[in-house]
């Protein structure tokens, strides 16, 4: 089972979970723990990671997908807690990360996709007014996608994940970075993803209002309305299929939103 809970953002979830500009989620794949982003503020995310009831003593992977504070911020807290975990930090602020962690385990992410364990991917960093890099799961159904604020743009990440890791995208979760853009970008966009064959959109932080009105509207079922507290499961690529799930979820549940 994949389970993914969002931990910090700036739209609620869960009731008593505390919102604030930015994202993190924490990703449960068998018996590992990824942290991907670490939002804004360092108490708030640790407060939300107990809230939810995961231990952060057990995450023993950190991934960033840009230097942006709203996603590194709360780094210094989380790593004190556990100072053997890795850190996958891009290129563009890898330097700044080391000074900061001269003793951390860090590893440098490069343009090019990097297999960071079996079923788990980074894209690289991409090109874009921000370079980022999206984290890449392998589920049943296809392959889940995480992404900061998909600053590179969103079409530009799944044309990657699609060409260069796996055909074929289950899901879409993170910031999409369309606060800013017309309706029209925005049915282009829907058009891109709809190209692709997208079966599950989850998107908040910087996606924007009218993004995540016209993605309801078109994706219906399909879209997921989340925030902090939010709790996604699919089902593992190596898992066999559950007699209790049915094939309109995709092999996934969730709680924590509503249609």
């Amino acid at each position: 089972m994949i389970d993914l809970t969002i931990v910090f953002d700036n739209y609620k979830g869960e009731p008593g979970f505390e919102t604030g500009w930015g994202y993190s989620c924490v990703v449960k794949r068998n018996d590992e723990f990824l942290l991907f982003d670490t939002g804004a503020d360092g108490q708030k995310l640790i407060s939300n990671i107990k809230k939810a009831k995961i231990d952060p003593f057990l995450i023993s992977k950190i991934i960033l997908s840009h230097a942006h504070k709203d996603h590194t911020g709360g780094l210094k807290e989380i790593q004190s807690l556990m100072p053997e975990a890795e850190i996958y930090a891009g290129v563009s602020f890898y330097e700044e990360v080391k000074k900061l962690f001269p003793y951390a385990r860090l590893f440098k992410v490069s343009s090019e996709v990097l297999k960071v364990n079996q079923g788990v991917y980074l894209t690289g960093e991409l090109e874009g007014e921000v370079k980022e890099t999206a984290l890449v799961l392998e589920a049943k159904d296809g392959v889940i996608v995480l992404t900061g604020c998909a600053h590179p743009g969103i079409e530009k990440i799944i044309e990657k994940v699609t060409s260069e890791i796996k055909p074929k995208v289950l899901a879409i979760l993170g910031g999409l970075h369309l606060l800013d853009k017309t309706e029209e970008e925005i049915k282009n966009v829907i058009v891109r993803l709809e190209s692709k064959d997208v079966r599950l959109l989850a998107p908040s932080h910087c996606t924007g209002e009218l993004a995540l009105k016209l993605f309801k509207q078109h994706f219906k079922e399909r879209f997921l309305k989340v925030g902090v507290g939010t709790t996604i499961n699919f089902e593992d690529k190596q898992e066999k299929v559950l007699q209790d799930k049915k094939d309109d979820n995709f092999g996934c549940q969730w709680k924590g939103w509503n249609r």
